[in-house]
């Protein structure tokens, strides 16, 4: 149990995502922790009206108004800065909802485990379906085990264990290496000694990077199933970029923070083996096409072939990974009223 001395900063930061930002705040609101607690709402110049809507609807929320989207990682520092002295941080994505019972179960969990760095709930996705968040480091090896679908002959089970991600159904509590940033409870003394969130990426991947620093000075991670959280899952980023777009952003912070933490010819081995995956993965779409998803805005092939020529100009560099790259936004199409 979390003692009396426990109290509980909540950082959500927001860009153009006001009506999940609402419901995010309202389940906060009707599922609070039960300890003396903050939220504080950093706002990345928004152009959606979010921060009228916390100001309005939430007063109770302290609100920072940035008058520039410098990124997530320099939000959340701030955030977590604005609540010095709290005894955790919790950081929660505008998209995410709280259930019942599950911040006491999260901290109730941290008191348990001393070692832990790390936190997070199981999270399910809008359709009531786990999201694969607790995920392995990126390993050379692991890519080509699936590229070449050795992972098969594992029975489902130890597979679920050996892979996570998407074999994993998210169902068992554990240490894990790293899980989503979607909502992540962190000791304020895990969060001085690993350090504050990276900002050499523009948004994405931070969660892999603090996980692995998490690690690497002493602490765990873990994924604590008893506590669930509602994630809708990349609103704000689908709303700004295309689906390649996005992917390519994925990409570029992937070599970005592996480049912090690997030698470079590893890197430039998971390169190799990417490489290799996503060539695979072309034969395979050409013999039997794979079924186009919903939410993608081009064909699967041509997606492919931007995957391969990009990679393939990282492994010879030709391209270096851009430091908080960000694509260029979409232009808007204007909405009927009503």
């Amino acid at each position: 149990m979390a003692d009396q001395a426990t109290s509980l900063g909540i950082v959500i930061v927001s860009y153009n995502s006001r009506h999940h930002l609402s419901r995010c705040l309202g389940s906060l609101r009707d599922n609070p922790p039960p300890c003396p607690w903050e939220a504080v709402v950093v706002d990345n110049a928004s152009s959606d009206g979010s921060a009228d809507a916390v100001a309005e609807g939430f007063p109770w929320a302290r609100l920072i108004r940035s008058p520039t989207n410098d990124g997530y990682g320099v939000a959340a520092n701030q955030g977590v800065r604005a609540l010095d002295g709290r005894t955790h941080y919790l950081l929660l994505n505008p998209d995410a909802e709280v259930t019942a019972g599950a911040l006491k179960t999260l901290l109730d969990f941290c008191a348990a485990h001393p070692r832990a760095g790390v936190v997070s709930p199981r999270l399910l996705l809008s359709d009531g379906q786990p999201q694969p968040s607790a995920r392995r480091f990126l390993s050379p090896g692991l890519l080509l085990l699936e590229a070449l679908r050795l992972h098969l002959l594992l029975p489902d089970r130890w597979r679920g264990r050996v892979m996570l991600g998407t074999y994993f159904p998210q169902d068992v509590t554990m240490r894990v290496p790293w899980v989503s940033g979607a909502c992540h409870l962190i000791p304020r003394e895990a969060w001085e000694r690993v350090g504050p969130l990276t900002e050499e990426t523009f948004c994405g991947f931070d969660d892999y990077d603090y996980c692995q620093r998490a690690w690497k000075a002493g602490y765990e991670v873990w994924l604590c199933t008893e506590a669930t959280v509602i994630h809708h899952c990349s609103v704000a980023v689908r709303g700004r970029w295309s689906s390649w777009q996005v992917e390519e952003l994925a990409i570029h912070n992937t070599y970005v923070v592996l480049d912090s933490h690997w030698p470079w010819w590893r890197v430039k081995a998971f390169a190799g083996a990417e490489l290799v995956t996503w060539m695979l993965e072309a034969v395979r779409h050409s013999l039997r096409p794979r079924q186009e998803v919903a939410y993608l805005d081009e064909p699967y092939g041509r997606r492919l072939r931007r995957r391969l020529g990009l990679t393939f100009r990282l492994l010879l560099g030709l391209e270096s990974p851009r430091r908080r790259f960000q694509p260029a936004s979409r232009p808007q199409t204007a909405r009927p009223a009503g």
